[in-house]
This record gives structure tokens, C-alpha cells and sequence, in this order.
């Protein structure tokens, strides 16, 4: 048994700004999401994110799909 958590599983909108992209989830916080993959074809659009947490509001995306 691992000691370590599993990635979170989050749904939101992505909204892209200056600083980058984010997440920005009903129930919680807004998440910056630190990746290399273009997300602009998600900008506005609801979807199911996996990603380790990295910092208090950072999320490291794995993955990205249609909620």
C-alpha cells in the first residue's frame, strides 16, 4: 500500500488569462492548471480533470476531457 495520494479528480470551466489557464469549479476553489498543452480548445468549456496538486491552488494536469 502506497503512502501517497492519487491524483484529484476535478470538473470545472476552463478559463484562460493572461497568467495562463485555470480551472474554476463551482463548489471550490479556482485552480491554476500548469501544463504544455494547448488548451484554448477547452477555453469556456466544461470539463473532467486529473491532476496531482502541487501547491495550494496548482494543479500539474494529466489528463483533460469533455464533462
Amino acid at each position: 500500500m502506497s503512502a501517497s495520494k492519487p491524483p484529484l479528480r476535478l470538473r470545472g470551466i476552463v478559463r484562460i488569462s493572461e497568467r495562463g489557464p485555470f480551472l474554476e469549479v463551482d463548489d471550490g476553489p479556482i485552480w491554476r492548471l500548469d501544463t504544455g498543452e494547448n488548451l484554448e480548445p477547452h477555453r469556456d468549456r466544461s470539463v473532467r480533470v486529473e491532476a496531482w496538486q502541487r501547491g495550494a491552488s496548482l494543479l500539474e494536469l494529466l489528463w483533460i476531457g469533455p464533462a
